[in-house]
């Protein structure tokens, strides 16, 4: 009886313990997304202004000559 219960609140612990690492991946897996998002967004902003210098340069290029 003694054993029975004593795997009982180790089987309660486990699952308790598999709930709270379930939702610690959720948890992880939601932030990789918005990171993800937001890396997307700061790549597109690089690009123009990558654009915008190279423009600038040009531009400058053409008033010194």
């Amino acid at each position: 009886m003694v054993q029975l219960e004593t795997a009982r609140q180790e089987r309660v612990q486990t699952l308790k313990e598999f709930m709270r690492l379930k939702n610690e991946l959720a948890r992880a897996q939601r932030r990789c997304d918005e990171l993800r998002l937001e890396n997307g967004k700061l790549k597109e902003a690089l690009l123009v202004a990558e654009n915008e210098v190279q423009s600038l340069h040009a531009y400058a290029a053409e008033i010194v000559m």
